[in-house]
């Protein structure tokens, strides 16, 4: 009996961070398709200025120790979730992409993105080839919650615009 309960808990347990996997992946994907809609992209956020609502950010500068980071843990693990719903994209409804069902069986909180502009590569990979400088490089760090608020994953993608 006590096999069972716990075959029922593992499974319970994968289905929610399947949930928090997919909602993460939704803003990913929402991410992108802002990104390819853009004509402009616009300037990066001036984090010295609180009304400033860029969606782009410097590359790290969510980071709470910016500009000097030393104690070399990821900005994202070091944010919770109130951070993450007043300074990334919060998906809604009324966006391109639907809402994640946030009704009992799905999530615990609407999964949310946040863009970060790489610095522009100083080498080639190639040899004996020039570097093409005016490729600008995206990093896209998005955040899904499952059904329980404690189930959280982080999925990150680089994004050429």
């Amino acid at each position: 009996m006590d096999t069972n309960i716990l075959e029922e808990k593992m499974a319970g347990n994968m289905r929610d961070r399947n949930t928090a996997f997919q909602a993460a992946e939704s803003a990913l994907r929402a991410a992108e398709k802002w990104i390819a809609a853009q004509a402009n992209l616009p300037d990066v956020r001036d984090i010295s200025n609180s009304s400033d609502t860029s969606p782009l950010w410097a590359l790290n500068s969510p980071d709470p120790q910016y500009p000097t980071i030393t104690n070399g843990t990821p900005w994202w693990d070091e944010r919770d979730a109130a951070w993450w719903a007043a300074n990334g994209v919060v998906l809604s409804g009324g966006q391109a992409l639907p809402s994640v069902d946030t009704s009992p069986g799905g999530v615990a909180a609407q999964p949310v993105y946040l863009i970060e502009k790489l610095p522009p590569s100083t080498e080639s990979l190639e040899a004996a080839q020039s570097l093409d400088t005016s490729d600008i490089y995206l990093q896209v760090t998005a955040r899904g919650v499952g059904g329980a608020a404690s189930t959280v994953v982080v999925l990150q993608t680089v994004y050429k615009w």
